[in-house]
């Protein structure tokens, strides 16, 4: 592992070890192309000007919301607002529950521009609020992880993005002409989104210049980082918190 890998390993171990301290909870209403997006906002500690993160789920939306605010306290924790919120329409949550794969992933393509136009709408509020640095990053996580990577590219006020088990959007496949320093995590073991995926990811960001990195858990299947007291989930969390909080400037 490279001296900096370390560094940024080592800054996230030690922001858990303060023990999550309590970050401010406050709720906003986002008015968004697409109508209004309810976000429950962690916020950092002080008054310094700070980052904000956005969180966006997977299919199944904020489940398990328990796991979505673990990682939104410890950004707050590390001087970066987390903002958690759903970027599904009105009839989307159900329709996305469906056992039908190939039903989801259409309803994924023939929505996926607006979720994007979500995203982007809800980080441009973000970044006109007064106590923003003027830096915004994502955070997702399998279907939102694709999001993260289509807003990203589309979007070039987006600082930094972490990628749980995701991959190159298929809407977007040739269209992708940048992307940030990007952090891509991956188990070896997964079963719902293939591994290669996440790797042609990288690949696809290093070759257009940018910084990008996948680390991949031994034996570690879908949704690995969100099993409670986890060697693999902590390591995840520290490496992805630390990731943002360097590259976002909140260091």
């Amino acid at each position: 592992m490279a001296l900096g890998q370390l560094a940024l390993v080592l800054v996230g171990l030690a922001l858990l070890a303060r023990g999550n301290a309590v970050a401010g909870e406050t709720d906003l209403t986002v008015a968004t192309t697409g109508g209004l997006v309810a976000v429950q906002a962690f916020t950092a500690p002080g008054q310094a000007k700070r980052p904000t993160v956005l969180v966006l789920h997977g299919r199944a939306g904020m489940v398990p919301l328990a796991g979505y605010r673990r990682y939104a306290a410890d950004l707050a924790a590390a001087g970066m607002d987390a903002w958690l919120f759903s970027y599904y329409g009105a009839a989307d949550d159900e329709a996305m529950r469906t056992a039908d794969r190939t039903q989801r992933n259409e309803l994924f393509t023939a929505r996926f521009r607006a979720w994007v136009q979500t995203v982007s709408d809800t980080a441009g509020f973000a970044l006109a609020r007064a106590e923003n640095s003027g830096r915004v990053g994502l955070l997702g996580f399998s279907n939102g992880g694709f999001l993260t990577v289509g807003t990203a590219a589309a979007d070039r006020r987006i600082g930094a993005l972490v990628v749980f088990y995701g991959g190159i959007p298929r809407p977007m496949r040739d269209a992708i002409a940048r992307l940030p320093p990007l952090l891509e995590l991956h188990g070896d073991a997964e079963q719902i989104i293939p591994i290669a995926e996440g790797r042609a990811l990288v690949e696809r960001a290093k070759a257009l210049g940018g910084f990008a990195e996948q680390v991949v858990y031994p034996g570690a299947d879908h949704g690995f980082d969100f099993a409670p007291h986890s060697y693999a989930g902590d390591d995840a969390i520290s490496r992805a918190v630390a990731f943002l909080r360097h590259q976002l400037g909140a260091d």
